[in-house]
């Protein structure tokens, strides 16, 4: 999943409009972040970052975290949810290891690049749906947020497009 994390974050923001979108969204791309992290340190196992033991613990941490920091529970769940909807996202799209020595399964959605993009582009606009009717009138309809699912989905075909099998890598 590329542009859908994106696109969770937004539906996060509606539930709990209190917490910075950009919190949502490292949350949310965190198990990617942690892999990139270990990545610099040579280790590339990703039941490290994926397997869905390590998406509970670092989810439980981020969630703790913000909980000692703000006092708000409701809304560190926010954050739980979106680091642990990763693992459920990235299933559809790829193929994620379970636990360690458990099966490696997905979808694997990105073989085929239009089902995805369309997939990613309909959960994109739900999701900015979403985000968008929580917002002050005055800000529904402003440029960046009507920008949103336009960059996220041009995102996501450019993403797509660079896995499409035969046509040159972005």
């Amino acid at each position: 999943m590329f542009s859908g994390h994106a696109a969770l974050s937004l539906l996060g923001k509606a539930a709990r409009p209190r917490v910075p979108l950009f919190l949502i969204a490292v949350a949310a791309y965190a198990p990617d972040i942690v892999q990139r992290v270990l990545g610099y340190f040579n280790q590339f196992n990703r039941e490290l970052s994926h397997s869905m033991p390590a998406i509970g613990i670092g989810a439980t941490i981020v969630a703790l975290v913000y909980w000692a920091a703000t006092g708000a529970a409701a809304d560190a769940s926010v954050l739980w949810l979106a680091y642990v909807s990763h693992w459920f996202a990235d299933y559809i799209t790829g193929i994620k290891p379970t636990w360690p020595g458990g099966p490696i399964v997905g979808r694997v959605m990105y073989l085929h690049p239009g089902r995805d993009a369309l997939l990613e582009a309909d959960l994109v606009l739900l999701c900015w749906l979403a985000y968008r009717s929580t917002l002050p009138a005055d800000r529904k309809n402003t440029a960046i947020t009507l920008l949103i699912p336009v960059v996220l989905i041009v995102c996501q075909l450019a993403f797509d497009y660079s896995l499409a099998p035969g046509l040159p890598r972005l």
